[in-house]
């Protein structure tokens, strides 16, 4: 037997408590938030099956959410925005000041644009509909951990829709970039952003500010 191998099967509980608080201080803590405890077991074990990330707080209510994250000051959180006492918006807003401040990864059924918008707004970096696969949401956390913004493709489909439909005359379709739609476009096929910047001839950064900034033209509809 290696002398390594003999050691960690000789380890005192001591010891052994001690590499396991290294082991999760190296990777990303993260707290998850939302109303279903079933959901939120479900994405614990999706999570840390990962490898990446250690989930370090649970939360049922927008309160209970900044409680959990005064307590274990996470590198990430993965939230709903439909969130009983303290809705999603007014947590992030809540948590604007914190420093330093968790990078924000909304998963949620809500997928009405100005909810997306708020949502950025006050401070989320990527929005992920609960309808999307294991892939997406995945994807979702490595580009929000690089520090660019995420939108998944049906969150794009449904800001495309919008273009289109009933919101027209309030997105006012005019003022809206040709390349920010055609980004839409490329998102809603589920591209990731080094296809899209190849298409587009533009770079990663460029493809971060336009999708902000379709997001900025949203009108905003939730109240402070």
């Amino acid at each position: 037997m290696r002398v390594g191998a003999a050691h960690r099967y000789g380890a005192r509980p001591a010891d052994r408590d001690r590499l396991w608080k290294s082991r999760v201080r190296a990777k990303r803590r993260m707290v998850i938030a939302d109303a279903h405890q079933l959901w939120r077991h479900v994405l614990k074990c999706l999570i840390e099956g990962f490898g990446s990330y250690a989930v370090v707080g649970e939360a049922s209510d927008g309160q209970g959410l900044v409680e959990r994250v005064e307590a274990t000051k996470p590198d990430v959180i993965l939230m709903d925005v439909a969130l009983p006492v303290l809705d999603g918006i007014h947590v992030l807003r809540h948590m604007a000041g914190s420093v330093p401040r968790p990078r924000v990864v909304v998963l949620s059924e809500i997928e009405e644009p100005e909810i997306v918008r708020e949502a950025f707004a006050a401070g989320a970096m990527g929005y992920v509909s609960k309808c999307e696969s294991v892939v997406i949401l995945r994807r979702a956390l490595v580009t929000v951990r690089r520090g660019f913004s995420f939108l998944s493709p049906s969150i794009a489909r449904a800001l495309l829709e919008s273009l289109h439909g009933g919101m027209v005359s309030r997105f006012r379709r005019p003022q809206v970039p040709l390349i920010e739609v055609e980004l839409l476009r490329l998102l809603a096929k589920g591209c990731s952003d080094r296809v899209i910047a190849s298409t587009l001839g533009s770079s990663l950064n460029a493809v971060n500010f336009y999708r902000l900034d379709v997001l900025r033209r949203l009108p905003k509809t939730v109240p402070e």
